[in-house]
């Protein structure tokens, strides 16, 4: 006696709340006994196949001619198939997709945005470092063509890697908006030591060319990274815990001391700063600097300007300088000070910086930025423990 099976396939639309019954398919038991059999024979195909590679190995290749090899046994598992009563084998999935898995670190890049320069002469924005396609691996794809590779007999599999592209490429440089001097900041650091002058080098290096986007919060902290001896700093004094000390990255509030001065004068928000715990001279005129520690004292401002904002600066002699560009915004800044309100014979003094900015609309905002030196005085000297 032959049985016929209904499969109903049911398409429910929600049109003005009424459900429709589209239609019903027929499905012969000789067609089912035909697809079972089918996907039968291909898995059994599949476990002889991946049975005679057993103790192959498996090539899995990539970008630069690199490649990793994986034992295929390690990748393969026992089960029982209930069907025809017998042991089998069939690929491990799960432990592929984690083999593939471990190769990423080894294959995905980030993208490289393009660096940026300002051409006053031009009044365009001009690259100077083009770039690069960042490239990640597709671990699910690729686990499809490996396992496609293997029912084809081929040990030898190239994995999928999709490339991403930089945010900033050449064709986007015309539509950054950046038009005009915002800002500049500049300072001295005459008579600074070899290895003070060596981090101030290393650490400004880091916001060369950086861009923030419109309504962006920067953070000094943020875009300067570790600072320690694998990323080129010297030990150089401090001002930490009330004391002089040796530590790696000495001299980089002359960096952010410099950057402050700039955002003053391009009239952004100043987010927070600190001013030092005693006067330095190579942050005259006193009360104009800006502090940081990383993990615990930052220098952080906003853009809140319409359009992106370029980060520049540059060495020359011992004067480090930092221009901010981005479009005309109409705003007026007017800076009074640093005045000293309070100086005494120890070294000690307080100071006042008073910051105006006033808006295309016409109003006003004040921002006051008070700074307490104590005296130098009270900062002993202690010994370079790394030497």
């Amino acid at each position: 006696m032959q049985y016929k099976f209904l499969v109903p396939i049911i398409a429910v639309s929600f049109l003005i709340g009424q459900v429709s019954l589209i239609t019903f398919k027929k499905v012969t038991e000789e067609e089912l006994k035909k697809n079972y059999n089918t996907k039968t024979n291909a898995n059994d195909k599949f476990a002889s196949i991946i049975s005679s590679l057993e103790s192959e190995e498996l090539i899995l290749s990539w970008e630069d001619q690199q490649s990793t090899r994986i034992n295929l046994s390690d990748l393969i598992i026992g089960y029982y198939r209930n069907y025809h009563a017998k042991e089998s084998l069939r690929l491990n999935f799960e432990k592929l997709s984690d083999s593939i898995k471990a190769l990423a670190p080894a294959i995905n890049q980030a993208p490289i945005d393009a660096k940026l320069e300002f051409s006053e002469k031009e009044v365009r924005i001009k690259e100077f470092s083009l770039p690069q396609n960042g490239r990640q691996l597709n671990v699910e794809k690729s686990v499809s063509q490996t396992a496609k590779s293997l029912a084809e007999g081929k040990l030898s599999v190239f994995l999928v890697i999709d490339e991403i592209q930089p945010q900033i490429t050449s064709a986007s440089l015309e539509r950054l908006g950046i038009t005009t001097l915002l800002g500049r900041g500049e300072s001295d650091f005459k008579g600074s030591s070899s290895s003070r002058i060596h981090n101030i080098k290393t650490g400004s290096a880091k916001f060369y060319g950086l861009l923030l986007k419109p309504g962006e919060e920067f953070s000094f902290n943020s875009a300067l990274g570790e600072v320690d001896g694998k990323n080129g700093y010297l030990p150089e004094l401090v001002v930490k815990s009330g004391k002089l000390r040796p530590e790696f990255g000495g001299g980089i509030c002359q960096v952010s001391t410099t950057l402050f001065r700039a955002v003053m004068a391009a009239g952004l928000p100043i987010l927070e700063r600190r001013g030092h715990s005693l006067p330095v001279k190579y942050y005259n005129p006193q009360g104009f600097d800006a502090t940081i520690y990383p993990g615990v004292i930052d220098l952080k401002f906003k853009n809140d300007t319409p359009n992106n904002i370029l980060i520049q600066n540059k060495i020359e002699e011992t004067k480090l300088s930092f221009e901010i560009y981005g479009s005309e915004n109409d705003r007026k800044v007017e800076i009074d000070g640093p005045n000293i309100l309070e100086q005494k014979p120890d070294g000690s003094m307080k100071t006042v910086l008073t910051r105006k900015i006033t808006l295309p609309d016409g109003s006003v905002k004040e921002d006051i930025f008070r700074s307490t030196y104590k005296s130098p005085s009270l900062f002993p000297l202690e010994k370079n423990p790394l030497e």
